[in-house]
């Protein structure tokens, strides 16, 4: 599971280029860009509020839930053959605990941590 951040597709829409928007932001076109191509490791709140601010639009445009390719649990077997019941024990381990994406409000910036357990 991850988080896309959709800035391009929104920014385009709006017909602003990347230095418009860094000038709009007060930030340099770098840290636009690394927002932009999904590089951030975090965004201030306030950042987020100044974006859908100058592209009118919602926490919820810019920031998509994407869930894994297969649609289906990465700890099942897919190799086609019957789990043991040692294999059985590990994914239902694996299911209990699980890997999860948290989005945690850390002082005034937003911070998207992957977590296995």
């Amino acid at each position: 599971m991850a988080v896309e951040v959709k800035l391009k597709e929104i920014r385009n829409v709006r017909g602003i280029s990347q230095n418009e928007l860094a000038r709009r932001l007060e930030m340099s076109l770098a840290n636009v860009q690394k927002i932009e191509y999904g590089k951030a490791k975090s965004i201030p709140l306030d950042t987020l509020d100044k974006l859908c601010q100058i592209l009118q639009c919602e926490v919820g445009d810019l920031l998509v839930r994407v869930p894994d390719g297969d649609g289906e649990n990465s700890e099942h077997p897919t190799n086609g053959s019957s789990p043991t019941a040692e294999q059985n024990a590990s994914v239902n381990h694996a299911q209990s605990t699980s890997v999860r994406t948290t989005k945690m409000a850390v002082g005034k910036i937003l911070v998207f941590e992957r977590r296995s357990a």
